[in-house]
């Protein structure tokens, strides 16, 4: 979880470069995702937009984030996206 957590803006940016994402479109839709929680071999990534967010990003950024996620890290995680609309604490 640590590994993730001190390298999260560094695979983020990885994504925005290897893509050629915009800064529109990397704040928009990358920029806010954060790490929620680290189970087993999942990482549960928080997107915290609405439904319609969550659907686009899935479709979009989901290989890109887990492949980036992976060379970063060294480590391969399944990935598991989630909007929470409550507030809640984390699993770790």
């Amino acid at each position: 979880m640590d590994k993730v957590m001190e390298k999260w803006n560094e695979i983020l940016q990885m994504v925005k470069e290897e893509h050629g994402l915009t800064d529109v479109s990397f704040n928009t839709w990358i920029k806010p995702l954060e790490v929620f929680a680290i189970d087993g071999n999942t990482l549960y990534i928080l997107v915290p937009s609405e439904q319609m967010g969550l659907s686009y990003i899935n479709k979009k950024y989901y290989l890109p984030l887990k492949v980036a996620i992976g060379e970063v890290t060294g480590i391969e995680y399944d990935l598991s996206l989630i909007h929470i609309s409550e507030p809640t604490r984390p699993l770790y």
